[in-house]
């Protein structure tokens, strides 16, 4: 995607005002939102291209401005305005409390916004996993007798179907994380140490992460590893046939 040069479009002011307030330095930042310090420097210049693309952009708009206490829709909806319409996103939880109280920025009153409890939030996931839950067991019962077990990142059997790809991720590490399911948003956001999730398509599922070496990948039953290099971005795409065990008396 192109970036052209919009100057003075409020969002990089904004950011560096709601963290100086804070009393924060930008690799004090960059510790708490396990966002690299160059990333947060440039969202603040707003050197959108010197980032990893669109889909990274707005997520770490997302993240870095909860994180000050502005609010995320907001600041998109700046974005926005300058580079085009929303893409969909899921929900993610921010990568950090909020410290000190809505009267910490004086100056930015109409990026402010209300937090609602963690209560409320924890409520509202458990009632969304429930019905996930529920989908995935109506699906299973119609689905064909035949599976395949498969060895999951724990160790537990996995049913999956020929037919499908699966693939299983486990941060190491906080790391951001982009998942797409035959085309489609699978996931985008913070994942938190020790935090796995599943994903299954029809075709493939393409994989892109900040830091390779934070996570750990499972294909079709066959753990990969480590994602990549400690620092560098990874990217992958992953097919029904990837890592497939070979028949009874062939060599995988």
């Amino acid at each position: 995607m192109y970036y052209g040069r919009v100057q003075g479009i409020g969002i990089g002011p904004a950011l560096r005002k709601a963290r100086l307030l804070r009393g924060k330095s930008i690799e004090e930042a960059a510790r708490e939102t396990r966002i690299r310090a160059d990333y947060l420097k440039a969202l603040e210049r707003e050197r959108f291209e010197a980032l990893l693309g669109d889909v990274y952009v707005r997520g770490f708009l997302r993240s870095y401005s909860t994180y000050l206490g502005l609010d995320p829709g907001k600041v998109l909806t700046i974005y926005n305005r300058h580079f085009g319409g929303p893409h969909a996103t899921l929900p993610q939880v921010a990568p950090g409390p909020i410290r000190g109280p809505r009267s910490a920025h004086p100056h930015l009153p109409q990026l402010v916004r209300h937090h609602p409890s963690w209560a409320f939030l924890i409520g509202v996931a458990l009632l969304v996993l429930s019905v996930f839950a529920a989908a995935g067991l109506l699906s299973r019962s119609k689905a064909a007798p035949k599976t395949e077990g498969l060895s999951g990142v724990a160790g537990s059997s996995i049913p999956v179907q020929r037919s499908t790809v699966m693939v299983i991720l486990h941060a190491v590490d906080p790391v951001y994380a982009s998942v797409r399911t035959d085309g489609k948003v699978g996931f985008q956001g913070l994942m938190r140490k020790d935090e796995s999730r599943t994903f299954q398509a029809n075709q493939k599922i393409e994989v892109s992460l900040e830091r390779g070496g934070l996570a750990v990948i499972t294909v079709n039953g066959h753990r990969v590893g480590r994602a990549g290099n400690q620092d560098a971005p990874f990217k992958a795409t992953y097919t029904t046939d990837s890592f497939r065990r070979a028949p009874s008396g062939n060599s995988p």
